[in-house]
């Protein structure tokens, strides 16, 4: 209004209200693995050498989360709960608090590269319940500090918003420090209580059992099986409406398993469930608190199941190529001597050594590890001699630009990875790792990448490794980032150019072993069948992609059928498919190409595929 009379510009700051902090702790996150992911970064961000997490399930009444981390004293946790988005990490006021180290307060203080930075990380449990409490000491202390947390609920739709001039309190807390005589004990353990009602019922996979109920009482109408819901293979068990078990638990391990052994067998189990494709696509061989231990495994900052895949070594039957950082350069051919691994030759850094030597998470007695394997034997089309291996660096500080058009520096090295087909699905994709931890899956569409590659995109799983930078570009909740910010540019258009030089190398190689073919079928008389079955696939797939290969046998009484085209296994019924009754076995050879080549058979099991194929051969049997 002055402005108005004056003529003057008005000025000031920009103030928030509370209610911003109390949309927080209503909770950003959108699974509970990723509550659970951002309690298990603050504790490696504490230094700890392991978590224990214990969601005694299959109830989830109460869930402890322990570590073994440098713990925090009274004016630490008074700073933790008076201070929400304020985090002490990555700044001076870390140095005194102990949380960061003296000399960097860009890492822990026993050197690890910190993950967390805005402070909300430890209200990550509001995703999972209101009411919790911190138990926390710190190694030298003979003070046990014990918090109480009590978060309000925000309601957006309330009916009537106050005019009071007071802010919205996002919650209350009581703090008691207690005297204590094991002065050498360190760590912090949060327990949730009052665990939220449909919290529990996501990891009880309720709605999978009430899906599998309503389908079993419409099973008489169902208009097909395309859609249909099954059981998971491996659960934790049913649990009824009076909160006793009614389905016991079907899991992969065995009681006398341990840690390892028992996520091991989880992987394995998960990798050997081929018998349904769409299984593969979205773990749905799993239920919900299976796939969410999985989803933790692939998120966390633990180590990988087997090897890092820096640490592949030339003895592995992979074609390994360097990744050009021009833009449009090529994939050279990596050289690996005798005993050296890509690590060694190319110089990279991720993976290496934990200053703490190890960092590990459990829960509910399994050990996690990153479930990501590259096997050196293709899963599929047997046409190529074996997978490929692409893997390149970038370091670069943007010609010297301002931090604030910049970012400031960037460092990250990544790899490619093809086989013919990727197993499980959701490892298909791009995904991004900052200082050893994601918040997000695999993307399966690689940041965008918009070339209709559909087939390669399929074939491919890629991890980008973030050694600086990026970081701005993080959302607040961890699972997104600003697609505008220039560090998340610059990967992005990398990544294509990786992508590019990824396809161009495999077309190279495509095309050459599609040369050979061809010059063995000229060799051949081909009848019509055959020359329009070749000229399908070409038409669909291209000419650098080899025709598939069909394997026969599988079934004693009849040795000519085919069981599997590119990998995905077709099941033949001798009772509903008599060779006797097939004109030309040749016939059926045809149909199964014609409809690999319009990707009709990879998202059907195995039941569907034969179903499938039984149907079309019926039209033309007398």
């Amino acid at each position: 209004l002055e402005s108005i009379e004056t003529g003057d510009a008005a000025e000031g700051q920009l103030e928030s209200n509370d209610r911003i902090i109390s949309r927080v702790t209503d909770g950003i996150y959108r699974e509970p693995w990723s509550a659970f992911r951002e309690l298990v970064s603050n504790a490696y961000d504490a230094d700890a050498k392991s978590v224990s997490i214990d969601c005694d399930y299959p109830f989830f009444n109460q869930i402890r989360i322990s570590d073994d981390g440098i713990g925090m004293d009274s004016k630490t946790v008074a700073d933790l709960l008076t201070n929400i988005g304020g985090s002490s990490k990555r700044t001076t006021r870390g140095k005194d608090l102990g949380t960061v180290n003296p000399t960097d307060p860009t890492e822990s203080p026993s050197g690890r590269k910190l993950i967390g930075k805005i402070g909300i990380g430890i209200f990550a449990v509001a995703q999972l319940t209101n009411h919790f409490q911190i138990i926390t000491k710190r190694a030298g202390s003979n003070e046990r500090v014990s918090a109480t947390v009590l978060i309000n609920t925000f309601r957006e739709n309330a009916e009537v918003e106050s005019d009071s001039e007071e802010n919205f309190i996002p919650g209350i807390f009581k703090v008691i420090a207690e005297k204590t005589s094991d002065v050498d004990a360190h760590g912090t353990t949060i327990i949730l209580m009052n665990v939220q009602q449909a919290v529990k019922e996501k990891l009880q996979s309720l709605d999978i059992w009430e899906a599998l109920d309503e389908q079993a009482e419409a099973e008489n109408d169902s208009g097909g099986l395309i859609d249909a819901v099954r059981e998971p293979n491996f659960h934790i068990g049913r649990v009824g409406t009076d909160k006793t078990l009614v389905v016991e638990a079907i899991l992969p391990w065995t009681s006398k398993d341990n840690p390892r052994q028992r996520f091991q067998k989880l992987f394995d189990a998960t990798v050997a469930a081929e018998g349904d494709y769409r299984d593969r696509a979205d773990l749905s061989h799993l239920d919900n608190y299976l796939q969410m231990v999985w989803r933790l495994a692939l998120g966390s900052p633990v180590e990988y199941l087997n090897e890092h895949p820096f640490d592949t070594s030339g003895e592995r039957n992979f074609g390994f190529y360097k990744l050009s950082n021009e833009p449009k350069g090529q994939a050279s051919e990596l050289a690996l001597p005798q005993g050296k691994t890509v690590r060694e030759v190319l110089q990279l850094e991720s993976g290496n050594r934990d200053p703490l030597c190890g960092f590990a998470v459990f829960i509910d007695g399994v050990q996690l590890f990153r479930p990501i394997s590259l096997p050196e034997v293709l899963m599929g089309n047997q046409a190529l001699e074996r997978p490929l291996f692409f893997a390149g660096k970038v370091k670069t500080n943007f010609g010297g630009a301002s931090q604030d058009r910049s970012g400031g520096r960037l460092a990250f090295e990544a790899y490619l990875y093809w086989n013919s087909k990727i197993i499980p699905k959701e490892s298909i994709g791009a995904l991004i790792r900052v200082n050893g931890a994601s918040g997000t899956l695999f993307d399966p569409d690689y940041l965008g990448y918009k070339i209709a590659e559909q087939t390669r995109k399929r074939q491919l799983t890629c991890e980008i490794f973030v050694l600086e930078g990026l970081d701005g570009a993080l959302n607040i909740d961890r699972e997104s980032y600003n697609t505008s910010h220039p560090h998340y540019l610059y990967i992005q258009k990398w990544l294509h150019n990786a992508f590019r030089q990824y396809a161009n190398q495999h077309k190279k190689i495509g095309s050459q072993v599609r040369a050979q073919e061809a010059e063995r079928r000229a060799n051949l008389t081909l009848d019509r069948l055959d020359r329009q079955t070749e000229e399908v696939w070409e038409r669909m797939r291209g000419t650098d992609y080899a025709l598939p290969t069909i394997e026969k046998g599988g079934n004693s009484e009849n040795t000519e059928l085919p069981n599997s085209i590119s990998g995905n296994r077709i099941k033949w019924d001798s009772e509903r498919i008599n060779p006797a009754s097939l004109t030309r076995v040749e016939r059926i050879d045809a149909i199964a190409v014609i409809l690999e080549a319009y990707g009709l058979l990879e998202n059907l099991d195995d039941e569907q595929r034969a179903d499938l194929i039984y149907d079309i051969i019926s039209v033309f049997e007398d």
